[in-house]
């Protein structure tokens, strides 16, 4: 009788494990499908796009291919070139970056159309005065809406599902003139910095295939550093434009969350408070993203659109004041030391920014074990429940494979394995303790947060501090399966989005010889991820490295003077 029991119950088992089995690959056939649609749709974008630039005459092309942003914007206003020929070389321009990368997911056929109307309305409309990005194409991060374009965030799932509107900020930057031309990809989910998912495969780093050129703005990145685009708009919730900047020679910043609307901008999890994303502008270098945000915080157009955006306009005295500014800056956060070539450009932003005036102070990160620990917890809010509904209803990005493994771990297994883990590995026992169990805790995190701001801004204030200088990454641009390995090196970008400060980044140098020889000789592996982290780092001679500069909310104007006078003196070139 007792075998006949047990017999029946691992016949259930068996029964129900094979059922959810033959349903998984049903539904894995179904999603091959429609990644098989998908592509085709993209191969068609890209012939589109291929036809359209096909008409520019190739002296054209080579005239407009070199201008800079400013240049390019000059050029446009004095009609010297028309908005149909700025969109037709970037198509250009993008194809050629493309072929490397594997960059963009789609291109917006409507581009071409856009521009004819503009030209229209400059030769014909009497009394017409052109908008300030008149006819300047830009492109735009998936995730960023765009009616009549899908928003995946790397999952098959969301596929065909168009919005149906424009972001406040693509609404904003039509208005203005600017015509984005084309979306770039991103990692599935949006919650990585490697650039791949199912529907449109690997992005790769311009300077290295085998590296990437980090998340989850990689696309965005790889297309900037690849000259495939002259300014586009990422996303950031825990270093999505910094990191990408930062591994690829780029330069970009994330606002304060406030600065810019949310309405209708679905990030990786819907409903999630306290750690905000942000769209933010990236670009070759830091001066073009300066000059966009002073034409986009012009007004108070954003705020009367959206009225939980505070009417905050561009401070210009701010950004234009002359006296120093006093700087905290730190080469370790205290979580994760960084390798000797990101600790080396740290300090030579801080000579260039104290041969300008600025007083440099070093600062210690308070309380930074457990700064992860409430990011982690925030950022999955569900504990992952969210994200674990919707791979499992999907194609599962191999790249995504650690990641998703802990969000797959039943709460009260992390916790032993957690308790264990505190023997040998004291960091990732930290890490598995901060999926939530229950209400309570994720309130408790929602509190402990808004007293960390206090504490870290009341830390800045006694010590009259302006700015901080620091690390965007521990290491340079990683191999591809790394990343994923690495989720915690995200504390020295996660913790300004956990804070809701601005910060950006700009390029100061690149690996040299010195610097790996400095990896070998004096760089630690004190456990796994210091492993990861300087195994990751080897071979990378000549890769970007870049530096981060953070302030207090609405303060963006101090932000990005401090980037600018970095840029102005670094020997990146």
């Amino acid at each position: 009788m007792i075998l006949l029991i047990v017999v029946g119950v691992f016949s259930a088992i068996f029964t129900y494990l094979w059922r959810l089995w033959s349903l998984r690959e049903k539904r894995q056939s179904e999603l091959r499908e429609i990644v098989a649609r998908k592509r085709a749709e993209r191969d068609e974008s890209v012939k589109f796009a291929q036809k359209s630039a096909e008409k520019l005459e190739k002296s054209k092309f080579d005239q407009i291919s070199v201008m800079s942003f400013e240049e390019l914007k000059e050029n446009l206003q004095n009609g010297s070139i028309s908005c149909l020929e700025a969109v037709r070389t970037y198509y250009q321009k993008a194809i050629l970056a493309n072929k490397s990368t594997n960059s963009i997911c789609m291109f917006i056929l409507e581009s071409e159309k856009w521009a004819e109307e503009w030209d229209e309305k400059a030769k014909n409309q009497e009394g017409f005065v052109k908008p300030p990005l008149f006819g300047v194409p830009f492109s735009l991060k998936e995730c960023v809406p765009i009616k009549g374009y899908d928003q995946t965030r790397g999952f098959v799932q969301d596929t065909f599902r168009p919005t149906p509107v424009d972001s406040v900020l693509v609404e904003q930057l039509k208005l203005l003139g600017a015509i984005p031309f084309c979306q770039t990809n991103v990692p599935q989910s949006l919650l990585s910095f490697n650039c791949s998912n199912p529907v449109y495969g690997l992005t790769k780093h311009p300077l290295n295939p085998e590296r990437t050129p980090g998340g989850s703005s990689g696309g965005e990145s790889a297309l900037l550093a690849a000259n495939g685009s002259v300014i586009g708009i990422g996303g950031d919730v825990g270093g999505s434009i910094r990191i990408p900047c930062a591994f690829t020679g780029t330069a970009g910043i994330k606002p304060s969350h406030l600065r810019f609307s949310h309405r209708g901008v679905c990030g990786s999890v819907p409903g999630r408070p306290l750690i905000n994303s942000n769209d933010g502008p990236m670009a070759k270098d830091i001066k073009t993203s300066i000059e966009l945000l002073k034409i986009l915080w012009n007004d108070t157009w954003i705020s009367d659109q959206d009225p939980y955006v505070p009417p905050v306009v561009w401070n210009e005295k701010e950004f234009s004041k002359t006296s120093p500014l006093r700087i905290g800056y730190y080469i370790d956060d205290g979580w994760f030391t960084p390798t000797p070539m990101v600790q080396r450009a740290v300090l030579e932003a801080k000579e260039i920014l104290e041969a300008k005036g600025h007083i440099l102070v070093p600062f210690r990160v308070p309380n930074a074990y457990n700064v992860m620990f409430m990011f982690l917890r925030a950022v999955c809010v569900d504990a992952g429940s969210f994200l674990s509904r919707k791979l499992m209803n999907d194609i599962i990005d191999p790249l995504l494979y650690t990641q998703v493994l802990l969000w797959m771990i039943p709460l009260p297994i992390q916790r032993l394995f957690a308790w264990m883990a505190n023997v040998f590995f004291p960091r990732l026992g930290n890490i598995m303790r901060a999926m939530t169990l229950n209400t309570a805790q994720l309130r408790q995190t929602y509190a402990d947060i808004e007293a960390y701001r206090s504490e870290f801004t009341q830390l800045m204030k006694d010590k009259n501090i302006d700015a901080l200088l620091c690390p965007p990454t521990v290491t340079p641009a990683l191999p591809h399966v790394m990343a994923s390995k690495l989720f915690t090196a995200t504390s020295y970008t996660g913790i300004f989005n956990l804070l809701d400060f601005a910060a950006g980044v700009v390029p100061v140098t690149r690996v040299c010889k010195e610097d790996l020889q400095k990896l070998e000789d004096e760089y630690e592996e004190h456990d796994l991820w210091y492993k990861i982290a300087k195994n990751g780092s080897r071979d990378s001679l000549g890769l970007p490295i870049a530096v981060q500069v953070a302030t207090p909310p609405f303060k963006e104007e101090v932000c990005l003077r401090i980037l600018r006078d970095i840029e102005q003196d670094a020997k990146f070139q």
